[in-house]
């Protein structure tokens, strides 16, 4: 039993391999002849043109990695029954799942390596491969750059800061405001300073004044020459470069959660994003699921060609569902949770009856 396995899991890895691959390289040759225009309107170097691509694969791995495991499970599935060792396997008194099993417990092994992925080296490669595309060929100005200008936030003990110019290279700040708001949000004391230094690890504002308000107005004010504000808010801090969600890793987007909440930000598009990178993945095992009993079913009433279309249709239908519950989320009629691990759940339940009716001739038994 155990060389059957092995046999039925080496047969899906190799098919996997091929339909990955397949599935990656048309996403390139499509996505090559869309921006071959520009990188040639720049007379872009090659080098930039090929690192582009090759950085780019693990971004459509991400997306590729569950439709490869929808198409291998068919194809594998479809190759055991078209030679009829699916039925010697049967007859040998293995069951359905015992088949099977090896194909499912790759598609989870996939999906874990598509969230590393995620953690480890999609963060990195995107970064790359938008600095070419985004940061040389279409010149944003923008893009990956550190923002010095007309800062505005609200640090994490609920200041509000503003500062007209920001130097990360020399870790100095101009024409500084700090507002400080009280328990019914009103302002009781503002901090102006000319300027500010970073100095044995706190800043040290220059030439200012403190304006402390009541009810009433002004309540006082005190000009300063040079004084040390205790504040959490450091060089490092501020020089964040802004990044775009796929440039983050995923511990990355939980501490900017965390960060967003500390200030007092709306954080729930950061939720479903973060909820949406962890579930995503996972598709690959609801599609192995999926698609182990309709291609069993289906192999019954028609070949290969109507396995495959009967799978690819309840992808297509997966995928719709998937991405309306995202936008429902994103819209705030789902919870972040629900919105992104809802479609999940329901056609894993799906897949478990199929496989639990899988005696019935029937296609879809209800």
């Amino acid at each position: 039993m155990t060389l059957l396995k092995k046999y039925v899991l080496f047969l899906f890895i190799k098919v996997y391999l091929l339909t990955a691959s397949g599935l990656i390289g048309i996403f390139l040759i499509v996505d090559f002849f869309e921006r071959i225009d520009e990188f040639l309107a720049k007379d872009a170097p090659m080098i930039d043109l090929v690192s582009y691509y090759i950085f780019k694969v693990p971004f459509i791995f991400f997306y590729m990695a569950p439709q490869a495991v929808l198409l291998a499970t068919v194809i594998t599935l479809a190759s055991l029954a078209k030679n009829n060792e699916f039925t010697a396997m049967k007859a040998c008194g293995i069951g359905v799942m015992g088949i099977t099993f090896p194909v499912i417990l790759a598609s989870l092994f996939i999906a874990l390596m598509v969230i590393a992925s995620s953690e480890f080296v999609s963060p990195v490669t995107n970064q790359k491969m938008n600095y070419i595309f985004m940061g040389k060929i279409q010149a944003r100005a923008s893009y990956g750059k550190i923002p010095t200008e007309n800062l505005w936030f609200k640090s994490i003990n609920g200041d509000i800061w503003n500062i007209d110019y920001f130097d990360p290279y020399k870790s100095r700040l101009e024409g500084v405001v700090i507002l400080k708001p009280g328990i019914n949000h009103s302002i009781i004391q503002r901090i102006d300073a000319r300027e500010a230094v970073w100095s044995i690890n706190k800043w040290e504002f220059i030439d200012g004044y403190i304006r402390k308000f009541n009810n009433a107005g002004i309540q006082s004010t005190k000009y300063f020459e040079k004084k040390f504000f205790p504040t959490p808010e450091t060089p490092k801090n501020l020089s964040k470069a802004n990044k775009r969600p796929e440039e983050m890793s995923l511990s990355d987007l939980y501490k900017e959660i965390q960060l967003q909440t500390l200030e007092g930000k709306d954080t729930t598009m950061k939720w479903i994003e973060l909820h949406r990178n962890i579930s995503y993945p996972f598709i690959s095992v609801v599609m192995a699921l999926l698609a182990i009993p309709l291609s069993i079913r289906s192999s019954r009433h028609g070949g290969l060609l109507f396995c495959i279309g009967i799978n690819i249709a309840m992808g297509f239908v997966f995928s719709f569902l998937y991405a309306m519950s995202i936008s429902l989320g994103k819209g705030g009629t789902f919870d972040p949770i629900l919105a992104a691990w809802g479609p999940n759940l329901l056609f894993t339940v799906l897949g478990f009856y199929l496989l639990l009716t899988m005696d019935s001739e029937k296609a879809f038994p209800i």
